[in-house]
């Protein structure tokens, strides 16, 4: 299957859906591009995202985010090649 049929973030890995698709291109949340101008966030800006999210909506530790944003967000297709 592929990424965008699974319907989540290409940059950052979150779930895609209603008012959290980008604007600019349906392949990104509206975390990781701006909606005003359609500039995509550098990788350390999605890693922070991500490590803050995984704390605050997941309950992680600072520890377990960090070690979960390592091991997913090298595997999405906008960092794959990176």
């Amino acid at each position: 299957m592929d990424i965008q049929d699974q319907g989540i973030c290409e940059s950052c890995g979150m779930p895609l859906s209603g008012k959290f698709i980008s604007k600019f291109d349906s392949r990104y949340c509206i975390y990781c591009q701006d909606q005003d101008s359609g500039e995509l966030k550098s990788y350390e800006e999605v890693r922070k995202g991500s490590i803050d999210a995984g704390v605050r909506l997941m309950g992680k530790t600072i520890e377990e985010a960090t070690a979960m944003a390592n091991e997913v967000l090298p595997t999405l297709p906008r960092w794959k090649n990176n």
